[in-house]
């Protein structure tokens, strides 16, 4: 008789117990290597999700607005300072539910956002920060599939979740509240309201470089001016009303058609309705600074009217160095415009943040 050995039988084949214990046990140790591999990659991901996206209101480790692409920059419906708070909500959003809520769906969420910023840092010329966050795009994806492969097991425990979380929406309610987050705010309208202020002195040069050489495209940069003035008008009623922005957007578009009939007359060479035009523009900023001041009281009327005419002198400076064909005083015209402009801007955001203190201070 054939002696047989105490075991089981496999696919036609005993395996005794010995060996049986020996499989269990290695496949006890490779989870048990597979579970702190998997949970150091979740803690490191989760981690920086979490601090980036609380850094976006800090801007300690970077700053994270000149990574935005030009590209990118064109197509934002809002400042650069606050998407870039939004994309911190997400981050750290994303990283918590890394951390504490459900892993493998922020690491798959957090996978398909880094290729977005990769895409975006491409845009903006930042090639090896992209290759970073390529790399660590398919880290996420990996710590993905590990999550779901392992998803019976139970990752953190309930005590351990419920104090990340609180932790989490304890560090966001702080940044939030941050004198830096509310500087950021002050920061943010004077960025606002420098580009709305350059978009003026940019289309108005475009206007009157095309229209000194009889170029087809004057009309386009007009009607682009006159809109211009509406988002003036508009930033202006967010904090006044809009009636009051309407106001200040109608007396801005006659700003800017007393301009083009002064540009026209003097390429003309009619002086008489130049003068006339000229008399019209300076009673037109005398108009703007009096609606403003009154609106404001950090806004001084004999400061504004400085101010306006002042902008229309340099203006009037790089129409005449266009008209003349002399393109060195055009150029030192400009850079006088703007670096006026620039000016003006700052000292309008100012006014605001002093008479709406309540609207830039941390809450």
């Amino acid at each position: 008789m054939q002696a047989t050995l105490p075991g089981r039988q496999l696919d036609g084949r005993y395996v005794t117990s010995a060996v049986l214990m020996t499989l269990l046990w290695w496949r006890q140790y490779m989870d048990s290597r597979l579970n702190n591999t998997v949970t150091v990659l979740r803690v490191a991901l989760g981690l920086m999700a979490t601090l980036a996206g609380l850094d976006k209101f800090f801007n300690l480790l970077a700053n994270w607005e000149g990574y935005i692409a030009p590209v990118a920059q064109q197509f934002l419906p809002i400042s650069a300072g606050a998407f870039m708070g939004i994309v911190g909500v997400i981050e750290f959003a994303v990283g918590i539910t890394i951390l504490a809520i459900r892993p493998s769906l922020g690491a798959f969420v957090a996978s398909a956002w880094l290729i977005l910023v990769a895409m975006n840092l491409v845009l903006g010329g930042h090639f090896d920060i992209a290759v970073r966050d390529v790399v660590l795009a398919i880290a996420a994806y990996t710590l993905a599939q590990l999550e779901q492969a392992r998803a019976s097991a139970p990752v953190v425990a309930s005590g351990t979740r419920k104090g990340l979380v609180a932790a989490a929406i304890a560090g966001a309610v702080l940044a939030a509240a941050s004198p830096t987050f509310a500087a950021d705010r002050a920061a943010t309208l004077h960025q606002d309201m420098r580009k709305l202020w350059t978009d003026h002195t940019v289309w108005t040069r475009d206007y009157i470089v095309a229209a000194a050489d009889d170029r087809p495209d004057a009309q386009a940069a007009a009607n682009r001016l006159m809109k211009n003035q509406e988002d003036i008008g508009n930033a202006v009623a967010g904090y006044y009303g809009q009636p009051a922005g309407q106001q200040l957007t109608a007396l801005l578009k006659q700003h800017i058609s007393i301009a083009v009939d002064l540009i026209k007359a003097a390429k003309a060479g009619d002086k008489a309705a130049q003068q006339q035009a000229s008399d019209k523009w300076q009673q037109n900023a005398v108009d703007i600074a009096t609606f403003l001041s009154k609106a404001n009281p950090n806004w001084p009327k004999d400061a504004l009217v400085n101010m306006m005419k002042a902008h229309l002198s340099t203006t009037t400076d790089e129409v005449v160095a266009r008209l003349k064909h002399d393109y060195e005083a055009d150029v030192r015209a400009y850079d006088a415009v703007y670096n006026h402009i620039l000016m003006m801007a700052d000292a309008l955001s100012d006014g605001i943040v002093k008479q709406f203190p309540d609207k830039f201070k941390a809450s």
